[in-house]
């Protein structure tokens, strides 16, 4: 205990030395420390009581001898409650506590919030802990035992001590302030010093936020009425500088909207041109042609972040057109597409049409808005196809309203059930002052605060997993899992990325809720919904991959947790797919889409020409039988499953050399054929394919992106492509064109026209998670070359595109073509974590929720 008395007097004549007022001596305080005393000399982070006994206590976080952040004013948090009604309120600001324990690295503050209107009172504690060197962890807790419920939201805020340097946000690394809905919610301060500071927040499950601000449609994507944790993340622009967290608070449209302000459009004639516009005013009209396909008009307005704008419009249009919502500078430069999707205004060829809908200005870097008006885009950022003739339309009515709205709590707390929040708090002097340093730090400092162990790369696949699950509805405390901000912020959910984001880690709440969810979306006929959303249905039962993963999902819950499955769902999603997939009863794949992540191409009639689809029938039928469904499981003999196995071996060709993607394509190659292979041995360390079909494949898929800076520069490239197409000519692949596009759709393949999606999505991208799994699949055959391409691939997620150390949907892979998707914080890459340790190059001990078998 001696090195503990040392350095107890070394960190309160540090402590003293710096003068700030309120600080209370060690052992000050009335009660018993909460936790033994401990050697805390070599922590980089500590701890520090302010206050008094009259005043109340608070705590300010040091960085060495310097206190670096505490809560605004001193306190510890700011709070709203509300009773069930909403008709009584009481506030709580910066509230500080009525005692404390604890020591310079465990500190723990209680006291009350009375609430006098309410006449109710609520418990509160607060608990510091410093976790890392670099990190400390706060929750707050509320309890309370005089109501039935309680509406309540909670404000946690990091004041720096000294005027920062600058505030910086995982998009901004010079942050203005506002509202800060980005891909990663996070933001902090840098000290004049080159201390960088952040405040985190513990997974939306847990800490029971959301980042929904829309409702799905066709055509309209419109705002909802109400939207959850509009200021998650707020730095003020004005005032006090400090960052802030609000968790339970929703932004409310009012119902009575005639106090809704009408906003005041520029003059036609002001209106910004982009590309070959023409713009004229007739008898009371507006019409509006574009004559090509970058042809574009901006319309600016006075917007403001959390606000609800709606728009109203009457018109004519032979063709449909797009609309957005954007937040521009002073010159009205494009800085973010506020609604996301386009908005795709379906065509009015013979009358006059109304459009409707309601947008969420969430965030505002800008110095304002703008309405964007143009010809629909695809989501890979590409027209869809060349104008044939202008598109004309015309306005009569051309309309914009700021609506009403109010803030209110939406967090319950119930009589007897405490609920809590979790917070971290990072110091960090090595941060760069650039955009990949904070958003390193922010991802890297999660993972760790977590009690997550591994790589970088592995570390920023966790911490972007955690950062996309949220609460898929706001009453509820049902777990979702969003493939990323962009694609769900209208709170989609997708079998495929839930899948494979929770195989890769160990954390049985999670792999056990969200499997739930899909079991209660199962149709009548067995199978299991593409996605599924909180605010409309929007139905894909169809004969993709979902339900053999859903399968398989049980399976895997079975053996890794115990986990207790829903047999009549089992049973009926078995029957499914052997009615569905093996509908001649012969071990030949039908379907009527790929049965993988280009589930896109649709087969009207049906196709029985898919390796992939071949093998994912192969390894369905395994896991089916390793399920033990009595009537079913037993009905598959081992022969029959060898027919299948033995059909999927039937397209490699041994004169290529490789595996045919399908029975008529032999100038293309991808991962998706390898793939069921990985599946089955991951779930049965099984090999289906012979060692030399799998080496000889993943040979000759070419290997893209060169850089000498990689872990092994030698190999030639650092990534492959996922589906690629192969020539006898020059370097021996080429990407697609619009003539040149196996396995899919002329529409689709229009895109590829004049070498517009080089590289791009399915044309050469480089996917992370079937890519690993691929050469996992191979090293697991003898592949020689899988080591180095798994470490050059971990390492060109997070350096080829240099402001984006984030889990990627895809990489790019040619220079002209450097489009990486709306994607940045991807959620299914996690399933690498898993693949790795089936290589044997990580270990399972390293994920938090890893139990010992």
């Amino acid at each position: 205990m001696a090195s503990s008395k040392v350095s107890r007097r070394r960190f309160i004549g540090t402590s003293l030395a710096t003068g700030l007022a309120g600080m209370v001596p060690w052992g000050a305080t009335s009660g018993k420390t909460g936790t033994p005393e401990m050697d805390v000399g070599a922590r980089k982070l500590t701890l520090r009581i302010t206050g008094n006994s009259s005043d109340g206590y608070g705590v300010t976080v040091f960085c060495g001898a310097t206190p670096i952040a505490q809560h605004n004013g001193g306190g510890e948090f700011s709070a709203i409650f509300q009773n069930e009604e909403r008709s009584l309120e009481d506030r709580t600001e910066n509230w500080r506590a009525r005692a404390w324990t604890g020591d310079e690295a465990h500190i723990t503050l209680d006291g009350e919030c009375k609430l006098p209107n309410l006449n109710a009172t609520v418990v509160a504690r607060v608990q510091y802990e410093v976790i890392t060197p670099q990190i400390v962890r706060k929750r707050i807790r509320f309890h309370q035992v005089d109501m039935y419920t309680l509406f309540w939201q909670v404000t946690n805020s990091l004041e720096p001590l000294e005027p920062p340097a600058k505030f910086w946000s995982f998009n901004q690394e010079d942050c203005q302030g506002g509202a800060l809905r980005e891909y990663y919610p996070v933001a902090g301060f840098r000290t004049k010093a080159g201390v960088t500071v952040g405040l985190l927040t513990d997974s939306g499950y847990r800490n029971h936020w959301s980042r929904i601000i829309r409702r799905d449609g066709k055509p309209l994507k419109p705002a909802l009425l109400r939207i959850p944790d509009v200021n998650l993340n707020y730095v003020p622009r004005a005032g006090k500088p400090t960052v802030q967290q609000t968790f339970g608070e929703a932004l409310v449209q009012s119902e009575n909207q005639n106090a809704s302000e009408v906003i005041s459009l520029p003059a036609v004639p002001l209106w910004q041109k982009q590309g070959e516009v023409d713009l004229e005013e007739r008898n009371g009209l507006t019409i509006l042609s574009l004559k090509s396909t970058d042809a574009a008009v901006l319309i600016p307005f006075p917007a403001k972040d959390g606000e609800v704008y709606s728009l109203r419009l009457q018109y004519r249009s032979a063709q449909a057109f797009a609309m957005q919502l954007l937040d521009v500078d002073r010159d009205l430069h494009k800085l973010e597409n506020v609604t996301l999707y386009d908005d795709r205004i379906p065509e009015s060829p013979t009358g006059w049409s109304e459009f409707r809908t309601t947008a969420f200005f969430y965030s505002r870097q800008g110095s304002g808005g703008a309405i964007f008006i143009s010809t629909p885009q695809s989501e890979q950022g590409d027209e869809l196809k060349a104008l044939g003739s202008p598109l004309q339309v015309e306005f009569r009515v051309f309309e914009v309203r700021r609506l009403s709205t109010h803030h209110q709590p939406y967090h319950r707390l119930e009589m007897d059930r405490p609920d809590e929040k979790t917070s971290f708090i990072f110091v960090d002097d090595q941060v760069p002052d650039t955009l990949r340093g904070y958003r390193l730090a922010s991802q890297v400092r999660l993972a760790d605060a977590l009690g997550f162990r591994g790589g970088e790369t592995e570390k920023i696949l966790y911490a972007d997993l955690m950062m996309l699950f949220w609460a898929a509805e706001p009453r509820g405390r049902t777990p979702m899992l969003a493939p990323s901000i962009w694609y769900s912020a209208a709170g989609e959910m997708y079998l495929r990325d839930s899948f494979f984001a929770l195989a890769g880690i160990h954390n049985r709440e999670l792999n056990e809720g969200v499997f739930d969810v899909w079991a209660a979306n199962q149709g009548e006929s067995g199978a299991i919904n593409t996605l599924v959303e909180p605010n409309m249905a929007n139905l894909e039962r169809k004969a993709n991959d979902s339900t053999p993963l859903w399968l398989m999902w049980a399976l895997q819950n079975r053996d890794r947790f115990g986990t207790k499955l829903p047999l009549d769902k089992v049973r009926n999603a078995a029957d499914y797919c052997l009615r569905t997939y093996d509908r001649n009863h012969d071990g030949t794949c039908w379907a009527q889409f790929v049965m993988g992540q280009l589930d896109v191409i649709r087969y009207p009639e049906g196709t029985s020409d898919i390796c992939e689809n071949q093998g994912m029938l192969a390894v369905t039928l395994r896991v089916i039988k390793a399920l033990e469904i009595s009537g079913v499981s037993d009905k598959i003999s081992e022969d029959y499953i060898h027919k299948a196995e033995e059909a999927y071996r039937s397209y490699y060709d041994p004169r290529l050399k490789r595996v045919r993607p399908a029975r008529h394509i032999a100038d293309a190659i991808g991962f998706g054929e390898i793939f069921p292979e990985f599946l089955s041995l991951w779930l049965f360390k099984r090999k289906m394919l012979t060692d030399e079909m799998l080496v000889n494949h993943l040979d000759r898929i070419p290997v893209l992106m060169p850089r000498p800076d990689a872990p092994y520069p030698e190999v030639g490239g650092t990534v492959r492509p996922i589906f690629i197409g192969l020539t006898n000519q020059d370097q021996g692949w080429s990407y697609f064109t619009d003539t040149w596009h196996p396995m899919i759709s002329n529409e689709h393949g229009a895109t590829y026209a004049n070498h517009n999606m080089d590289g791009i999505y399915y044309n050469g991208g480089s996917w992370m998670r079937i890519e690993i799994s691929g050469y996992v699949a191979g090293k697991l055959h003898g592949w020689s070359k899988a080591d180095n391409a798994i470490a050059n691939r971990l390492w060109a997620e997070t350096n080829i595109s240099p402001d984006f150390p984030t889990s990627q949907e895809y990489l790019a892979t040619d220079a002209a073509h450097p489009f990486f998707g709306y994607h940045r914080v991807f959620a299914w890459n996690s399933f690498v974590l898993q693949a790795l340790e089936m290589a044997g190059m990580r270990k399972p001990e390293l994920d938090p929720d890893a139990k010992p078998k």
